[in-house]
């Protein structure tokens, strides 16, 4: 048999010709077995990957050709005792990445030949998956053993010590026995109890050890070597996420799903299974979170929240305005995989409590399922396996390609039709024919994900009333919880009509009576129905363009919520929006939107100014960048593709690198520079702690020295004076598009009474002596940004050595000046988060006392706060509840100060208990379970818990 023969009859004759000739060339042996080679045809066809891998592997093309490795699937058993082979030969890594290839060349190279189907490829895939990661828990168990000793725990009720275990738990596809070819594995780790120690000389404590274990494990699948990777380990799905422990015991798991558990996590806990370790802990810890996952009552709930997570997925793709269409997107797009998935899973839910039958992990047999008991017709169950098998099939061609996780079909031409002949589509323009089919199963698909999750609204259908009549307009928005319906009906009819003696065009008008209710339907869910509304209309006479932008709108539905997310969140925003109307096309081109922060962007783009643009038009364009950025970072968080954390360090670069710009400016239009002369400017209060916020000011302090003769001194002062002065001007002057940033100078040493600039003697004078206990906690996290290195080095040393020193009278005074800020600063008649008694600055002076308590020096870029209560629950130096209600106590502050903050980009923490309009608009946006009557009381409720803590914490306690 040739390899023209072997080619002759593959998807792509002229690829596989040139693949096997390279593998033939790289291993000569195999020509003698060509009929064994003729298996590998669709494999050749459908992954350049796999074939340069075992073009570059000595023996591993041999291995594949063996009699019966290619015809049969193999066993978990028979995949044991391969890696176990391996690992008798090789390290570890080396062996774990090893079995992975070859286990991959052998499962594509099945199902590309016809010989696997897709139900067998995905089990088969999953033992893979299964396989290595038992392989990699069990090694790093027994290396973790070596060290510390055997895991030993104690019950509440039974002193007698036991062995302690450690499992992992397969979620998402793997725990549903369905793992695509290059996807991540979904996993939590779970440990027996934290109730113990080891037994070995070197004793820690079971948490310790475990995480050790945990990262271990960790590392040794999702370390990227010379070999590659085994899989890429997701551990997202762990209680709290990425800011949760990496393991949790069985007990603290349980008590967390049970006190805070969402209804999403209830979604992914369906899949979840035993895929390494210890198997009685995976059966534990599952047994006890049945009752969560399956509730004995009816769920409706569940299905419009699967609606909205599937919502936010539509609107992030929505916001891609990339070469590759949504459309395009097999799993995440409208009608793809992702919604046959949700669809079974709301049934599960909605359901599963009362009915075992449904609770299968795997979604084809959920979906069987769903059938057998009737919540599924026997057509839609045809139409949604049917396309969930094609969808799978489609995707894992894709990926076999280059191993790459991708769901894209590519755009190529000629790819597109190679991968439609691997799908079985022959003729002419196979790709074309596979597209349409593909359109037909996905719009099937469409329909029936919405008959299920789909709220059956009029309103959300249709205007109720002609828009000209005002007084039924307004009457339907009052029952639609509008808070000024008058003024939201006026502006509806403004939004169709235009302003007076404007001439809409009747393609606007059509567009706008299309997606108007949709309008109305998001402005209604939103936390500020009117101002969703009112912003619409004023960002329509901004935009200009109304053609082109109800078009967008219409058609691109997901743009509307969007848009209204911005416009019911932040005053400050949306004003940045109208002022820049066009930064939309920005915002919805090359997925800005979904890039986390980046302070080497922030840098080049800063860079970029300075160097293109006109004198006077530099500050212009760092304020139209800055304003854009604070609006791409405020959608982030709104959309919640973003943490608070990700907030807090991306303001903060943000404002680093617009004031090292703005020193460029100020350096380059002074006169020369006085011999000796050096300078240091510090960042401090939230600046230097990394959690700036909407609004927040630089904190900075000037410092300089002179090296000359003494009597150069005061020119290198006066030198230094203009500097600060020429920055603090640039940073906030107005422009066209606001102003930078104000520029607060008032905790340098002596405070508003000293000059601007104070030299390097008067800091280590005042800091030695005379500074107070306040300071030193303001200093906290404080840095230098910027000027000479040596100078530089020296502030720093010296603002580090007063941290650390404090005097035993330091806790009595800030105890004091904390007492007298809560009665000096908070009004009466109002909730004020940040002074008022506990709130935002109790658990900020707390992390700031552990900080110089303990000698805690931070070595990441995170932000401070959130940073030490973590440490702080880590190194046991909060009991778990003060640790626990400090954290959850900061996280409500915190969510309350965005949204005030982030409305109107201002420096408010006082909540009037009068401002009913702004306690319901923050009861909807930080979405307590607390309702909008109760708000205040939840609030009020958690600061008294703060306070305790407050008090417990600085109760008899001193420096050092």
């Amino acid at each position: 048999m040739s390899v023209d023969h072997i080619a002759a009859g593959s998807a792509d004759p002229e690829v596989v010709t040139q693949r096997m000739n390279q593998l033939l060339e790289a291993h000569p042996g195999a020509a003698e077995r060509m009929d064994r080679m003729a298996l590998l045809q669709g494999m050749l066809a459908g992954s350049e990957y796999l074939v340069n891998w075992l073009a570059s592997r000595h023996g591993e093309l041999g291995w594949l050709l063996e009699e019966g490795i290619l015809e049969t699937p193999r066993s978990r058993k028979e995949m044991e005792e391969s890696l176990a082979g391996l690992m008798a030969i090789y390290p570890a890594p080396k062996a774990l990445r090893y079995f992975k290839h070859r286990e991959l060349a052998r499962i594509c190279a099945r199902e590309l030949s016809g010989v696997a189907g897709l139900e067998v490829t995905l089990g088969e895939w999953t033992q893979v998956a299964e396989t290595a990661i038992h392989a990699a828990a069990t090694w790093a168990v027994e290396e973790a053993k070596k060290r510390f000793g055997d895991p030993v725990y104690t019950g509440l009720d039974d002193p007698e010590p036991k062995p302690a275990g450690f499992a992992v738990i397969g979620m998402g596809k793997l725990g549903g026995g369905e793992l695509n070819i290059s996807s991540d594995v979904d996993v939590m780790y779970v440990h027996t109890s934290d109730r113990g120690t080891t037994t070995g000389p070197k004793k820690v404590h079971l948490h310790e050890f475990f995480t050790h274990v945990a990262l271990s494990t960790t590392k040794l699948l999702n370390d990227v070597t010379e070999d590659g990777f085994v899989f890429r380990m997701d551990l997202e799905l762990r209680p709290e996420g990425p800011s949760g422990e990496i393991t949790n015991s069985i007990g603290a798991m349980e008590t967390y799903y049970e006190s805070y558990g969402r209804q999403w996590e209830r979604q992914a806990l369906i899949k979840g299974r035993h895929c390494g370790g210890d198997l009685a802990v995976t059966e534990e810890i599952m047994k006890r979170l049945q009752p969560f996952i399956y509730r004995k009552y009816m769920d409706e709930t569940a299905l419009k929240e699967i609606a909205d997570i599937k919502n936010k997925i539509d609107r992030s793709l929505a916001t891609k305005k990339t070469s590759k269409s949504p459309a395009d997107d097999i799993k995440l797009g409208r009608g793809g995989i992702r919604e046959i998935e949700f669809t079974v899973q709301a049934l599960q839910l909605l359901y599963g409590g009362r009915n075992k039958t449904l609770r299968a992990r795997s979604t084809l047999k959920a979906l069987d399922a769903c059938q057998a008991v009737g919540l599924v017709s026997l057509p839609h169950h045809a139409d949604l396996k049917d396309s969930y098998i094609f969808l799978r099939r489609m995707e894992n061609r894709i990926q076999y390609d280059s191993n790459l996780q991708t769901h894209i079909v590519p755009a190529d031409p000629e790819k597109r039709d190679a991968l439609a002949r691997l799908m079985g589509f022959a003729g002419e323009e196979p790709g074309e024919k596979m597209m349409k089919e593909t359109a037909r199963r996905r719009k099937r698909v469409r329909e029936i994900f919405d008959l299920f999750t789909l709220e059956k609204e009029s309103e959300a259908e249709r205007f109720p009333a002609p828009l000209e009549d005002e007084e039924a307009i307004a009457h339907w928005l009052d029952s639609l919880r509008f808070d000024h319906p008058m003024a939201s009906a006026r502006a509806l009819l403004l939004l169709r009509d235009g302003p007076a003696f404007s001439h809409p065009s009747e393609k606007s008008q059509r567009a706008f009576n299309r997606f108007g209710p949709e309008l109305v339907a998001k402005a209604a869910a939103s936390a500020w129905p009117d101002q969703v509304i009112l912003g619409f209309a004023n960002y329509v006479e901004a935009k200009k363009g109304r053609d082109q932008l109800y078009s967008l709108l219409d058609n691109h539905r997901p743009v509307i919520e969007l848009l209204s997310s911005v416009f019911s969140s932040s005053e400050s925003l949306t004003a940045s929006l109208i002022r820049q109307p066009d930064i939309i096309e920005r915002l919805l081109a090359a997925d800005p939107v979904g890039m986390p922060a980046d302070v080497a962007h922030y840098h080049a783009e800063f860079s970029r100014i300075l160097r293109v643009s006109a004198a006077d038009s530099m500050l212009p364009m760092f304020n139209s960048f800055k304003m854009a950025e604070n609006l791409r970072l405020g959608l982030r968080r709104i959309l919640g593709l973003a943490e608070r954390e990700e907030l807090m360090k991306g303001l903060t670069w943000l404002a680093e690198e617009y004031l090292a710009a703005a020193i460029r400016i100020a350096l380059e239009s002074l006169p020369p520079r006085p011999k000796g002369a050096q300078w240091a400017l510090v960042a401090a209060g939230k600046m230097g702690r990394r959690e700036m916020n909407f609004g927040s000011d630089m904190d900075l302090i000037a410092l300089f020295d002179h090296t000359g003769a003494p009597s150069d001194r005061e020119s290198c002062r006066e030198w230094v004076g203009m500097l600060i002065q020429k920055i603090i001007k640039l940073c906030g002057e107005l422009t066209t598009y606001g102003y930078g940033y104000q520029v607060d100078m008032r905790l340098r040493p002596e405070g508003e009474s000293a000059p601007l600039v104070v030299s390097l003697a008067s800091a280590q004078d005042y800091y030695s002596g005379r500074a107070g206990a306040w300071e030193r906690l303001a200093l906290v996290g404080a840095r230098t940004l910027a000027g000479d290195g040596k100078l530089r080095e020296r502030v720093d040393g010296m603002l580090l050595d007063f941290v650390e020193s404090p005097s035993p009278q330091d806790v009595e005074q800030i105890v004091a000046m904390r007492d007298k800020m809560s009665r000096e600063k908070v009004k009466r008649g109002v909730v004020d988060i940040k002074f008022g008694q506990g709130g935002l600055v109790d658990v900020e002076f707390i992390c700031q006392w552990l900080r110089i308590d303990k000698r805690f020096r931070q070595d990441s870029f995170e932000p401070f706060t959130v940073t030490l209560l973590r440490e702080a629950k880590r190194h046991k130096w909060l009991d778990a509840q003060m640790a626990q209600t400090l954290t959850r106590g900061y996280d409500l502050l915190r969510a309350v100060e965005d949204t005030v903050r982030m409305n109107r980009e201002q420096a408010l923490h006082a909540i009037p208990e009068w401002d009913t309009a702004l306690i319901k608009r923050l009861s909807r946006t930080v979405e307590t379970e607390a309702g909008t009557e109760k708000f205040l009381d939840h609030l009020k409720e958690t600061m008294a818990q703060v306070r305790s803590v407050f008090t417990q914490f600085f109760s008899g306690r001193e420096a050092g």
